[in-house]
């Protein structure tokens, strides 16, 4: 059995040093606060220079003003792009609101009923559910007063109101127009507009109480992480241009990532309010500095040390992590490091136990893990750890906290990765992929929560590494479904659109898993009325299925019944016409002239005369689809009613004309 060896000195935060001329630039920001519309602070440079050390000590400076001076004070919140789920603007929003919440006490009714209002209309058969939302929030009081069916309205907020005055009063007269306007809104219209929801939100807070915010965002280039070279660069961060654009002049926000920013491209008025700086090396007086404050203090040693990490913060970190390892069983040595920093990784795993380099390997195939990854990855990869040295791993600069799970530097995930056998890697993707996989079975999807949205994407992620196209298609189709019908459609959607993607390089463009992929993403965007995307996904999957399959297959048909009913939607009647008329000849044909689904299109056919107002056209095509429901599906199922009620509500217009 291994035994773990106990690090010499207590796990402690390694010191942060020299950067004085960003901390310089942060503290002069902020001191102007209110001089420009708005300070956006950018710190960029290359993988492991140390941008997230800085972003970590500048709250500090913000803890020490808030002790000085507690009759204004900042609140302040940050986001990692580096998890996937955050570069969502609404999981963002939804984090920054949890965490200003949390220690400030801030509400944001006005986001939360937008929220709550998007979510009724787009899941109108799905209770609404209070997870998310605080008790002091009035979304709670709805829920409490009318139930999880509650019909977001001006009326109930108005009653809820009235209930509670001293809770809500100030804040309803203040944003009533909104209120009064939001219920009316389309539920797109609505998700645009969330940002701008949380933006009053959060000015009514720092007006009321005098306070000024910072933002931090760190790894902003994940943003592009998958869709680099796809439609307008400017486009991706958008979202974020029109929050900081909504907030009031005592906000700031602190961005760190690879490269700077090029909002000037979007508009040349941002070259007014970006502030950019470049992270590069430690200098070297700093860099002999952080060795003598780590304990490193043998010249030589620290001459070597210097030489092989070039001043890149990363690499004297894991230096230093050698150091330590070395030193639990002898004098470290000059000749122990590496004076290039290839080779610096190569020393360090030199110097661990067996058991720790393999469990390192292994944990570097999850994004992230807390304990019971951890344990289960240990039990199935026999790695010969100790399940009780969990928190011993922590010792390594490498291994990061984010929201209590742990990861490793992007920079020694890859070098582990490099050096796994790929067979075991392939192991432990499929491992990871059944491990998230087991999360969302049998998924109710009344009952869909954040952690199952996290398991969906972690499974995802590691299915792309696993599996060949076909079977990862065909697998995502299967395990998407719950969240397609819980219209979960914004959430899925990146998912969707890397899916098409993955089988377009695998299989080829004109496959007919592409079309298929295709006509599944249009119906997606077709939810969301997200009518000018889904327009292109029809006509490129109809015209795939006909050179592929002929024109008269099944699956021609119902692209065609889906592109004529996206032109009814849009009101282009006379284009979804003959699309339907072909639809139906097409399934007459091939699937006999009693099968449901010339049913279904004989419905949208006469559904599509009774909008264009020619009823007597309409009715012998719904009672026709009537007789053939009764026929093939009896007159409990629900399409039969559907129909009946179709045939009765246009008897009734007929009566009034």
């Amino acid at each position: 059995m291994a035994v773990c060896p106990t690090p010499l000195i207590e796990e402690k935060e390694r010191p942060f040093v020299d950067r004085k001329e960003f901390i310089k630039a942060f503290e002069k920001t902020f001191q102007n606060l209110g001089e420009k519309d708005y300070s956006v602070l950018v710190y960029y440079g290359v993988g492991g220079i140390g941008k997230t050390s800085l972003r970590k000590e500048l709250p500090k400076l913000l803890e020490e003003y808030n002790e000085s001076y507690q009759n204004t004070g900042v609140i302040w919140a940050s986001v990692d792009f580096s998890i996937e789920s955050h570069r969502q603007s609404d999981k963002f929003l939804g984090i920054l609101k949890n965490q200003l919440q949390e220690k400030n006490g801030v509400n944001f009714h006005l986001f939360d009923i937008a929220n709550a209002a998007y979510w009724r209309k787009v899941n109108p058969q799905i209770p609404l559910s209070k997870d998310g939302y605080s008790e002091d929030s009035i979304v709670t009081d709805l829920f409490d007063t009318f139930g999880g069916f509650v019909s977001i309205n001006y009326s109930n907020i108005k009653r809820v109101v009235e209930r509670t005055p001293g809770r809500f009063r100030d804040w309803s007269l203040r944003r009533k127009e909104e209120l009064a306007r939001l219920p009316e809104m389309e539920a797109p219209d609505i998700e645009k507009k969330l940002p701008v929801f949380f933006a009053q939100d959060l000015a009514d807070h720092l007006q009321r109480t005098s306070k000024s915010a910072v933002f931090f965002i760190d790894s902003y280039e994940a943003l592009w992480e998958k869709e680099r070279g796809q439609g307008s660069f400017n486009s991706r961060d958008e979202w974020i241009r029109q929050l900081i654009a909504n907030l009031p002049e005592s906000s700031l926000w602190v961005i760190c990532g690879r490269e700077g920013l090029r909002w000037e491209e979007a508009d040349q008025d941002w070259n007014n309010y970006l502030e950019q700086h470049h992270l590069g090396i430690l200098p070297d007086k700093d860099a002999f500095n952080f060795l003598n404050l780590c304990g490193i203090e043998e010249e030589d040693i620290q001459k070597v040390i210097l030489e092989g990490s070039e001043g890149v913060p990363y690499y004297l970190e894991l230096a230093v992590d050698t150091y330590n390892e070395i030193a639990k069983t002898r004098s470290p040595k000059p000749d122990d490091f590496s004076r290039t920093r290839s080779e610096i990784f190569d020393r360090f795993m030199k110097y661990l136990r067996g058991p720790e380099q393999e469990t390192l390997k292994v944990l570097s195939t999850p994004r992230f893990w807390n304990k019971d990854i951890f344990r289960v990855l240990i039990d199935n990869f026999k790695t010969g750890y100790p399940l009780t040295a969990y928190s011993e791993l922590r010792r390594f600069s490498f291994v990061q906290e984010t929201e209590g799970k742990l990861q490793l530097h992007p920079l020694m995930r890859k070098s582990l990765q490099e050096h796994q056998d790929q067979e075991l890697k392939k192991e432990g993707h499929i491992f990871m992929c059944d491990y998230y996989s087991d999360k969302i079975k049998d998924l109710d999807i009344k009952s869909i929560t954040s952690e199952h949205e996290n398991a969906l994407t972690e499974a995802f992620y590691h299915a792309k590494e696993a599996l060949e196209a076909e079977e990862l298609f065909n697998w995502f189709i299967s395990v998407s479904d719950p969240f397609y019908r819980a219209a979960f459609w914004k959430f899925i959607s990146p998912m969707y659109e890397e899916m098409k993607q993955i089988l377009e390089v695998n299989l080829g463009p004109e496959h007919t898993d592409v079309a298929t992929m295709l006509n599944n993403l249009a119906l997606l965007y077709d939810s969301m009325g997200e009518y000018e995307k889904t327009l292109p996904l029809y006509k490129r999957a109809l015209e795939i299925y006909e050179k592929v399959l002929g024109p008269e297959h099944p699956l021609v048909a119902t692209t065609l019944n889906n592109l004529a009913a996206l032109y009814r939607s849009m009101g282009e009647y006379e284009k979804a016409l003959p699309l339907y008329n072909r639809a139906l000849d097409t399934r007459e044909k091939v699937l006999g002239p009693e099968h449901p689904s010339v049913a279904n299109t004989l419905n949208n056919l006469a559904l599509l005369y009774e909008n264009m107002g020619e009823h007597e056209k309409a009715l012998p095509l719904y009672n026709r689809a009537l007789e053939i429901v009764e026929s093939k599906l009896g007159p409990a199922h629900p399409y039969f009613k559907i129909t009946e009620q179709n045939i009765q509500a246009l008897k009734e217009k007929m009566k009034e004309k």
